[in-house]
């Protein structure tokens, strides 16, 4: 079975097949020494797409950039994100010459209807350590609020904690922070806390993915 083939099956029941799959091959572990962490986000204009791909090391410094254009091949399906952009992520992960230890994503790991969320799809296929990062839960229901900067509350689904929002900045909304693929929570969140403002980043995300967003849009950094 393709998990993530270039023009992926119109059949709904075969996409879950394949999420399943996915889910059922993934793993929460701790993800060893991260010394170099990639952002990747994919940005559309009508059926064209922009993928940028980043590195920095933990001190938010940019290491390598990769971007690539094209034409989409699959429509927006909610819960299937990962048919859509993980083929263009896949291409613009590939430019990259530096290589990285973890893989930050725009959209959701574990927090997921079938647990195969975008970050927990490319995870599988590229076999690396992911963690997903949204502005918004996909499903599950919070265990309080994060109040201040660095506080964070896990993120529950159907009585399974599947990720957690997380407060990086003062006067912001809580990011969703949840393990892709050879990740575990702890380590996402330390990892989002270490490389946002409540680290050595300039805002509320993560700067691999703030650089990834602005490139992805046609905004030079």
């Amino acid at each position: 079975m393709r998990l993530l083939p270039k023009r992926p099956p119109r059949d709904v029941k075969e996409l879950r097949r394949i999420q399943e799959e996915v889910a059922r091959r993934a793993r929460e572990e701790d993800p060893g020494e991260v010394r170099k962490v990639a952002g990747v986000d994919v940005a559309y204009r009508g059926d064209r797409y922009r993928a940028a791909a980043v590195v920095t090391d933990l001190g938010c410094r940019e290491l390598d950039r990769s971007v690539t254009e094209g034409e989409t091949s699959f429509p927006y399906v909610p819960g299937y994100l990962a048919f859509r952009e993980g083929p263009p992520a896949l291409e613009a992960l590939d430019g990259l010459e530096e290589g990285f230890d973890l893989l930050m994503v725009n959209g959701h790991g574990k927090a997921h209807p079938r647990r195969a969320g975008l970050a927990t799809h490319l995870g599988v296929v590229l076999d690396v350590p992911t963690v997903g990062v949204a502005s918004k839960p996909l499903v599950g229901e919070p265990v309080g609020e994060p109040d201040e900067p660095g506080d964070w509350v896990p993120l529950v689904h159907e009585g399974e904690t599947v990720g957690a929002l997380v407060l990086t900045r003062p006067g912001t909304r809580p990011l969703v922070v949840s393990p892709g693929h050879r990740c575990d929570l702890r380590s996402a969140v330390d990892l989002v806390l270490r490389t946002s403002w409540t680290g050595c980043g300039s805002t509320k995300w993560p700067e691999p993915l703030r650089l990834a967003d602005a490139l992805s849009k046609g905004r030079e950094v």
